[in-house]
């Protein structure tokens, strides 16, 4: 009997990172070590995970930044310690054929979805079965570009807290202040200096002139309480978060804590700004942004019936305050990260419209998680695992009753009739 192909793709962070250079310290990035070692060097965490910020040209011309020796070992399993548990007993027991396809979250997102592709295009190499794909936060991001070209591959889409189109600023904070650790902000696992090097979240900020399809007012609020910055119909008064003269003039990232300490930004690190901010911006042009257009169909590369056969759920919480909006004072030239200053509801990091939908105008089934679940925790909530084996088995209820039994998930009355 053919087992179900089960894909998993984590998010940002969520990736183990090794090196295999130091017998001392093979592990470069891992919880709880990394919150450990954070502690221990008064939060400049991570100076080992700093990339070159050198680039050179490939066979195209493209410039990509340097390689380092530090590489994607595993999903991190720590945070989210139940799913994990479940997935591998199910595949220990022969009932699931799993795989992870963990990727380098510090490089950028061009370079982290031709990873991600390649791999989920190898495991499904040759094979007769559609891949059941999970992802998790900024794994559906990275995953959607080869969903949309190989649809064919696929027979469902578990999005959990999927964050996919639409844009935020919300990483100002961490390019100027460093990472913290969720609910303890007083520790940064992650050094504003190791951070500044990591290319990925560039990908994050919008395109100046992308439209507004979040919750709330928008990404930028001045004292005044005038809605400012990239998005059309916010007034779109020249905030440019890809072009480096508004991060100089704003004082963003290093230019604000370099400025703090009362140093100059070296010609080699605004040339490294210079290429992220442009390889961020060419990363959302390719996949995500299509002026208005992205919950249409011709944001598909295939006809639209290509894609009727995959059941897409998304799963997440609407609950939360989450970030919507920064600060700005338009006549000291500066942006507050230091907290929200508009909030709309959500995860905790996602706001609802941005986990509850995907590109293309896709059918979706919304299914909210435990209301007590925020962003990271929610992959561990027993309803999403009664979820997966549901969509593991959807025509065989022996197989269903032998898994639910074995990750010990009891099955209520309202989980029965939601499955008629």
């Amino acid at each position: 009997m053919s087992k179900p192909l089960v894909i998993f793709v984590p998010g940002l962070y969520s990736s183990t990172l090794k090196s295999d250079a130091s017998c001392f310290q093979p592990d470069s990035f891992d919880i709880p070590s990394s919150l450990l070692k954070s502690v221990l060097l008064g939060n400049r965490g991570h100076a080992n995970l700093t990339l070159p910020i050198t680039w050179s040209p490939d066979e195209n011309g493209v410039f990509k930044q340097d390689q380092d020796d530090i590489y994607a070992d595993g999903p991190m399993k720590a945070a989210q310690p139940k799913f994990f548990q479940r997935l591998e007993l199910l595949a220990e027991n022969d009932h699931i054929d799993l795989h992870y396809v963990p990727w380098d979250w510090r490089r950028s997102f061009e370079e982290a979805e031709e990873v991600i592709s390649s791999k989920i295009l190898s495991i499904c190499k040759d094979d007769d079965r559609k891949a059941i794909l999970i992802t998790h936060s900024t794994g559906a991001m990275l995953t959607w570009p080869t969903i949309n070209a190989h649809p064919e591959l696929f027979t469902t889409w578990i999005n959990a807290a999927g964050c996919l189109l639409l844009a935020s600023n919300l990483f100002a904070k961490e390019y100027f202040e460093g990472w913290p650790v969720p609910g303890a902000e007083f520790i940064n696992i992650l050094g504003k200096k190791a951070f500044f090097t990591f290319t990925g979240p560039y990908a994050y900020f919008p395109i100046k002139g992308e439209v507004w399809g979040g919750d709330g007012v928008g990404d930028l609020i001045t004292t005044e309480g005038k809605i400012i910055g990239n998005y059309a119909g916010g007034n779109n008064d020249g905030i440019d978060l890809h072009d480096i003269e508004t991060w100089k003039e704003y004082k963003m990232g290093i230019y604000g804590w370099k400025g703090e300490l009362g140093q100059e930004v070296t010609p080699e690190e605004e040339l490294h700004l210079k290429h992220s901010l442009e390889v961020g911006k060419r990363f959302r042009e390719k996949f995500l942004f299509r002026n208005g257009r992205e919950y249409t169909p011709s944001a598909l590369q295939k006809p639209l019936s290509s894609y009727f056969h995959i059941k897409i759920i998304c799963y997440g919480n609407d609950q939360f305050d989450t970030h919507s909006a920064y600060e700005i004072d338009m006549e000291s030239k500066k942006i507050d990260v230091s907290e929200s200053k508009v909030k709309a509801k959500g995860d905790g990091t996602l706001y609802t419209k941005n986990w509850s939908k995907v590109p293309g105008g896709l059918d979706v089934e919304v299914v909210l998680s435990d209301p007590t679940s925020g962003h990271v925790p929610l992959l561990d909530d027993d309803n999403l695992h009664k979820i997966m084996v549901d969509n593991f088995f959807p025509d065989d209820d022996v197989r269903k009753a032998e898994a639910l039994s074995l990750l010990e998930l009891e099955v209520t009355e309202a989980d029965e009739n939601q499955s008629e």
